[in-house]
């Protein structure tokens, strides 16, 4: 693979470098096998990722709100430390992405309450389920790159906001990336296209 010429100023700086997220998606999906998405599909010379079937429009979670898009964090057990000065093993990490979802469609209600019944009703007991879900994440940015995660999550959090008179009323969820066996016990595969690189790239 060529080495894309280099952007930076001669102070170091490359304005090509920084992010400006200009939107973005994520979709959740039955957790299966059949549903994994791989290392290569996702490569950051890949422009468009090739998705299994089940990953559709009905699957998708619909409108992020404008203020309360991808935000990521980082939680984690104390770390270990020894006896000698400046050596310690940092603590198991927690990684999550929060965001408030605009719709109400039936794949969030599955995803929050459940099931429903032959009526169509949901019979609540919590507002949020157990579930593991295979889940693609991607968020565009200014300049062309487009970030891709996949990897498993689990709805870890659900904070239903405010209702007032005329205004968009989002549920703002945390999804938690776990560990699993279908992204060889890794929290998430992440990839950034950039097509200045698929574009030094030969074939």
């Amino acid at each position: 693979m060529a080495t894309p010429t280099s952007t930076k100023d001669a102070a170091g700086n490359d304005l090509s470098a920084v992010e400006i997220p200009l939107g973005g998606a994520i979709i959740l999906v039955e957790y299966k096998e059949a549903n994994k998405i791989t290392a290569e599909a996702m490569a950051e010379t890949v422009k468009d990722v090739e998705l299994p079937e089940d990953y559709t429009a009905d699957n998708y979670l619909g409108l992020i709100k404008q203020d309360a898009a991808f935000q990521d964090s980082r939680d984690a057990d104390d770390a270990t430390e020894f006896f000698q000065a400046g050596y310690s093993i940092p603590g198991e990490p927690t990684l999550s992405t929060a965001f408030t979802v605009a719709e109400n469609n039936r794949h969030l209600r599955r995803i929050t309450l459940g099931e429903p019944d032959a009526n169509g009703v949901y019979k609540v007991d919590d507002i949020i389920q157990p579930d593991k879900w295979c889940a693609y994440q991607e968020e565009a940015l200014k300049g062309g790159r487009v970030r891709r995660r996949a990897g498993v999550v689990q709805i870890t959090g659900n904070e239903p906001e405010q209702s007032e008179r005329g205004q968009v009323k989002g549920s703002a969820l945390t999804a938690t990336w776990v560990a699993d066996p279908l992204y060889e016990q890794h929290r998430y595969y992440e990839s950034i296209y950039d097509p200045t690189v698929a574009a030094s790239t030969p074939g």
